[in-house]
């Protein structure tokens, strides 16, 4: 009896131990690295883990008209997630400026389309060569510990972006923002973990 009543102050204990309001599926909001697939056709509004913090999507689109996604936060339209006309596929960065809680993304297209969000540490592993066709964020093992020139290349005819993020995944420097075919030697800022890209044809970074 002694003995049923210990271990049930024990049970007692460890229940008090434990969050409250925590319901099963709030751990997918702050670990989504096996988050499913969204798949849907045409226009939708999509509801994903809330991601307060810097996050990626990954997207692919089959249509010919407009794919426009929008994360959204507070009921609005907070980052534009993709803005495309026809075949899509990329991954493109959200929550790198100002940080809110995206509950959703808005999506407006003509054809079939995929969305997958994920904290912004499941971006891609930056060697010492990356290389890419599209839209694309990628990331460093660790910080840099020193600034360091690196050399960008890019066979396209739109524009074609890069941006520097630190640790925390937010927005440092713009690396590049030029139109078409570029070739250019750049300074990538001390503290530097990850890089996002904006391009429309095969592109390269070399550190």
């Amino acid at each position: 009896m002694r003995l049923r009543s210990r271990a049930l102050a024990v049970l007692v204990a460890l229940t008090a131990s434990l969050p409250l309001g925590s319901p099963a599926g709030a751990q997918v909001a702050h670990d989504v690295s096996a988050a499913a697939t969204y798949r849907g056709e045409g226009d939708d509004v999509v509801r994903v883990p809330v991601m307060a913090g810097p996050a990626i999507v990954k997207g692919t689109h089959s249509g010919e008209s407009n794919f426009i996604v929008w994360a959204v936060a507070g009921g609005k339209q907070v980052d534009l997630v993709a803005n495309e006309v026809g075949e899509y596929k990329g991954v493109r960065a959200f929550n790198t400026v100002f940080p809110r809680k995206v509950r959703a993304l808005e999506v407006t297209a003509d054809g079939a389309w995929t969305l997958q969000v994920l904290p912004i540490t499941n971006a891609r592993y930056w060697p010492i060569k990356a290389k890419g066709a599209g839209p694309d964020v990628i990331r460093l093992t660790a910080p840099l510990r020193a600034a360091r020139r690196i050399t960008l290349r890019h066979q396209g005819e739109s524009n074609f972006i890069v941006w520097a993020l630190d640790n925390r995944g937010r927005t440092t420097k713009l690396l590049a923002n030029r139109v078409g075919d570029y070739r250019g030697r750049v300074l990538l800022p001390a503290g530097t973990r990850y890089a996002t890209v904006e391009a429309d044809g095969a592109w390269s970074i070399a550190r």
